[in-house]
């Protein structure tokens, strides 16, 4: 009976080891359990957080491809805009270089016909000087008629004209001129006055370089002169590129 009582303790203690052994083991089995749970869970976060940054970079991937595909348009809009333009100022070269081959026939053809016409012309010449004594100034009649005809078949351009500040004459003379060119399709900004510490005589055609001179500079030196004005031309960087500039100086009464 002792042999069995003392086996029944043995088998107790070994009972209890074991579940006790049962209990650590299940205690870590699950301690591990959480800590491979954890881990995933902290894995699927971290995926999600790379797919995430994924997506946004994704996102701003086709925002500049819709952004470069956008400059692409824009572009080839403006080379089709440049291409179109450039025709068109191409055709607008020929159609005043057109218009200039005939102003020159005309301004030709009057001075064949002064030549033709002899003393003869020198005689009406005097009659209508003697008719137009003491004039109120400016332009006269016959010189304003031959400015609008020999103007109308020419060249049209963009224009400043200045006169010569408190000179009456210099400045009837300038609005004569900016209103027959005004008319004559000529774009202007009016007449401004200017103070010259010694004022020009005559029409001035400036501009700014020889290169960058508009090509209706020659045509308008020409038609001055051939109505009968003083007329002169300077180059002068002061003044704008690609513009001309009429300067109205000191008028002959």
């Amino acid at each position: 009976m002792e042999s069995v009582a003392a086996l029944n303790g043995w088998m107790l203690t070994a009972t209890l080891v074991f579940a006790l052994l049962t209990g650590i083991l299940v205690v870590l089995t699950v301690g591990k359990s959480k800590k491979r749970v954890r881990g995933l869970i902290d894995d699927l976060e971290n995926s999600h957080k790379r797919v995430k940054a994924l997506e946004k970079t994704a996102e701003e991937i086709r925002k500049e491809l819709l952004q470069t595909q956008q400059h692409q348009d824009i572009n080839q809009l403006k080379l089709k805009t440049s291409k179109s333009s450039a025709k068109e100022l191409t055709q607008a070269l020929l159609d005043a270089r057109k218009r200039m081959e005939i102003a020159e026939a005309a301004i030709k053809a009057h001075r064949e016909q002064e030549k033709a016409n002899g003393d003869a012309s020198e005689d009406s010449e005097y009659l209508e000087l003697e008719l137009e004594l003491e004039p109120e100034g400016g332009l006269s009649e016959s010189q304003r008629e031959q400015l609008i005809g020999l103007l109308d078949p020419g060249p049209k351009g963009n224009v400043d004209i200045f006169c010569v500040m408190e000179d009456e004459m210099s400045e009837m003379t300038a609005r004569q001129l900016d209103e027959i060119l005004t008319a004559d399709g000529w774009k202007t900004n009016g007449v401004a006055q200017s103070a010259f510490s010694k004022p020009p005589k005559g029409l001035v055609l400036t501009v700014n370089s020889k290169e960058t001179a508009p090509s209706y500079a020659s045509f308008l030196q020409r038609v001055f002169s051939t109505i009968g004005l003083e007329v002169s031309a300077v180059m002068d960087n002061k003044y704008r590129e690609w513009s001309l500039t009429i300067i109205v100086g000191t008028m002959d009464g």
